[in-house]
């Protein structure tokens, strides 16, 4: 099920896996693997480091569901208290794209089609029209930068969501 080459499509697919998908769908995949019930004194990094298969994480980001890590944070699926997967993070590692540009590419080699804009509380880039209205499906994960300075910056990872699907609650 995981396909680290997979294309990254906004609002619909990344790593093999799809927004929307049920958590019960990919359970039977994580029969050997670390659970863990999130707790304030968890050693996330720490887990993530040593992390060799896939940690899965309940209750962990505010959100009332589900967090799966893949290695050391390849690929994340966050899913909502509803168990239906609304947002993938692809990271360093990750093989596929996003129209031609890898984790690891410049942001500056982003279409320059579509205009990019950094939200500071995110800390992410979100994909804008021409009228300024947000984009929905993915955000860019790269340090924040100037127009000028982005053809130096890296694309650090990806993350395809629903954000609609983390709002709903159980």
């Amino acid at each position: 099920m995981l396909d680290l080459y997979a294309p990254i499509e906004p609002g619909s697919s990344a790593a093999g896996f799809r927004i929307g998908q049920s958590l019960s769908s990919i359970e039977p995949f994580l029969q050997h693997v670390r659970h863990v019930g999130y707790a304030s004194d968890f050693h996330l990094s720490a887990a993530l480091a040593a992390n060799e298969g896939a940690l899965v994480l309940r209750n962990f980001g505010g959100h009332g569901g589900v967090t799966i890590f893949f290695g050391s944070d390849v690929v994340r699926l966050v899913f909502s208290a509803r168990e239906q997967l609304g947002c993938i993070y692809v990271f360093e590692g990750y093989l596929g794209t996003y129209e031609g540009v890898r984790v690891g590419d410049m942001l500056a080699a982003l279409p320059t089609s579509e205009a990019f804009e950094f939200d500071d509380g995110d800390e992410m880039y979100y994909r804008h029209d021409g009228s300024g209205q947000y984009l929905p499906g993915i955000a860019v994960v790269a340090e924040v930068a100037e127009t000028p300075e982005r053809a130096s910056t890296q694309v650090t990872g990806y993350c395809v969501h629903n954000w609609n699907i983390l709002r709903a609650r159980a």
